[in-house]
Formats: structure tokens, sequence, C-alpha cells
């Protein structure tokens, strides 16, 4: 049987990162300096691409296509990575003011090349100011929106929690809901999305817990036990809301 989630809630680590929802004059304009990294790639502009990633990606980049195969492999996996239509989801600003993430969804054509059918997928693209400029810094492919791996069910079964094992998960929050007696959020996890239960909205409150730090969007890091048997299910007794 779980201890009391009353006695576990005060072991709470708290680090709220204020990460404010972006306008639409933020998505428009890293949507151009994504747009302009995408035409780039599209005319085999490595020069160009260069210029607009930040300084420790151009080096990274640089050291790796010295090469004429190394460079020609790299402006396929770069065309490979534009998109031929794209929504932007999401634009969210650290708290230091000096990174943004932006969330796509895009449609990508297929590549005979690299035997890659036509397909959709949710990317993350990271930003980071040097010298006041707006440089691109990472890109991550997150999967299929419709492929996504999920529970079984979203059953709290808190007497199937393995508490032989510990671990930690992280990722960005889904949704958060506010059930009698436990609270649930679904997080994302690449292409998994993993049942985080937590203690009841009144036990959070009653620890001083900022639920806007549950919101939706929002990077979270759980510590606790995992499922007996379904590896998406997870049992938090502790969390902390982490940078972009």
């Amino acid at each position: 049987m779980l201890p009391r989630w009353g006695f576990l809630v005060i072991g709470l680590l708290m680090s709220l990162a204020v990460i404010n929802m972006a306008s639409a004059q933020d998505a428009a304009e890293f949507g151009r300096i994504f747009d302009a990294d995408n035409v780039a790639a599209n005319a085999g502009d490595v020069r160009t691409m260069l210029s607009l990633r930040t300084t420790e990606r151009q080096k990274e980049i640089s050291g790796q296509i010295k090469g004429k195969k190394d460079r020609a492999y790299f402006l396929l996996i770069s065309r490979a990575q534009v998109p031929e239509s794209y929504q932007i989801q999401h634009v969210s600003r650290a708290k230091s003011g000096q990174s943004v993430t932006l969330y796509l969804l895009g449609q990508f054509s297929a590549m005979p090349e690299m035997q890659r059918p036509r397909l959709q997928m949710e990317e993350l693209i990271s930003f980071k100011k040097e010298n006041g400029v707006w440089k691109i810094d990472k890109a991550l492919p997150l999967g299929d929106p419709d492929k996504i791996q999920r529970p079984k069910d979203l059953t709290h079964d808190p007497q199937d929690a393995n508490l032989n094992a510990t671990g930690e998960i992280a990722g960005r929050i889904v949704k958060t809901e506010f059930k009698p007696g436990y609270t649930l959020v679904l997080l994302r996890v690449m292409d998994e999305e993993h049942a985080v239960f937590l203690p009841a909205k009144e036990e959070l409150e009653k620890a001083d817990m900022p639920l806007k730090s549950l919101d939706p969007w929002n990077l979270y890091q759980f510590s606790g036990h995992p499922h007996k048997s379904d590896t998406l299910k997870f049992f938090a007794t502790r969390g902390k809301s982490i940078e972009d």
C-alpha cells in the first residue's frame, strides 16, 4: 500500500520556470527564421543555413561537413526536415528571455532516396539569442501525433505502484485533470504519452504548489514509482518545473 499522499506531497520540489505563452507576433517572428532556413536548405545554401544558427551549432556542423560526401548527406538530411506545410502549435519563452521554443506540426513529402513515405510529424525548434539576434539552436523531431503510444487506461490504481523501483520522467504537459482524490497529468515524452498521478488538488494547494506550473505546454520532471505492468503509468512523489 502506498504511503499517504499527504505525507509525500511535502517532498514536492518546485522550481517554477515562468514560461509565457507567445503572441501571434512571436509566432510570426520565429516562423520567419524557420522559413528562411527551409529556403536555404532547399537551395543547398549551406552558408545561409550556418548564419541562421548559433555559434555552437555552426562549429558542430562545420566540423561534420568537411568532405563532399558529408556535405551532400547534410543537405539531404536538411531537405528531409523541410515541411511542405506546417502549423505553429505553440511558442514558449524561457524565464531568462534568452531562449524560445517553437512547437510545430508539419506535413513532410515522401523522399524515395531515404525510403520515407509522406508523413506528418511534430517538431520542436529551439532558438537562442546571440548578440541581440535570434538564432536556431536545435531541431528535434517528436513523432506522428496519430501514432503516439498511450497507457492501456487512465485508471488510478495506486496499489499497482512498484514501490521497489524508483525513477524519473520528464516531458511536456499535454493535459492536467483534477479528479476526486488525485490529480492526473498526461505527459508527452517523445512519441509516448504517460499518465502521471499526483495528490488531489486540495493537497497540492496545501503544500503551496503553484498549480499553474501544471498547465499544458509546460515542461515538467517527476520522481516516483513506475506501475507494476504498464510502463506508461507513473506515480509521482516529487516534481519540479524545468526550463526549456
